[in-house]
């Protein structure tokens, strides 16, 4: 490379990578000047004229807009479902009609089934509340009164030797009571 294409590549680099010149933003806004006829006018393009077309509009259209649509056949819609969705008032469906339900073995199965999930979310719901707070509590300690010296006496610690083992109950037991606590 010559110093000419040197000079060139450095000037092209600049341009490329250079600081930008900032300017302002007014060159947004303005408005660029009309352009102007012969005898120093400015050109405005003509206005259409709609009204013809307009006038077709309303020779094809025999019914005007602002009337409402004709009422549908509503033989077609199910308004039994309206209620449900917060429309319309609540149709006495089953007025005056009585049915009586036989109790039967299925029914006291699924009774059954139904308070025992009922105890399960119940269960889950105590203890995902109980594990939200924290299970300890800060000591409270009374207050002394004055040359009164008071010890709290702390808690068992872990032996080496090993417990008697628990049966399987009471275990689950110890663990429901320290849950509960």
């Amino acid at each position: 490379m010559d110093e000419e294409e040197a000079k060139e590549y450095e000037k092209e680099l600049q341009r490329k990578f250079g600081r930008r010149q900032l300017g302002t933003n007014a060159d947004r806004y303005a408005e660029p000047e009309p352009e102007l006829d012969s005898e120093g006018e400015p050109i405005v393009e003509p206005e259409v004229d709609l009204s013809a077309f307009l006038e077709k509009q309303r020779i094809s259209d025999p019914q005007p807009s602002s009337a409402p649509p004709p009422a549908d056949d509503d033989d077609d819609i199910d308004t039994s479902i309206a209620p449900a969705l917060g429309r319309g008032p609540v149709p006495n469906i089953m007025k005056g009609k009585i049915q009586q339900v036989e109790w039967d073995s299925s029914l006291e199965e699924l009774s059954r089934e139904k308070a025992a999930a009922d105890a399960t979310r119940e269960l889950k719901s105590r203890f995902k509340t109980q594990s939200a707070k924290p299970s300890f509590r800060a000591p409270v300690r009374p207050v002394k009164e004055k040359g009164e010296k008071h010890y709290v006496e702390a808690p068992a610690l872990p032996t080496d030797e090993p417990a008697k083992p628990k049966s399987e109950k009471e275990g689950m037991e110890d663990f429901l009571d320290d849950l509960l606590e």
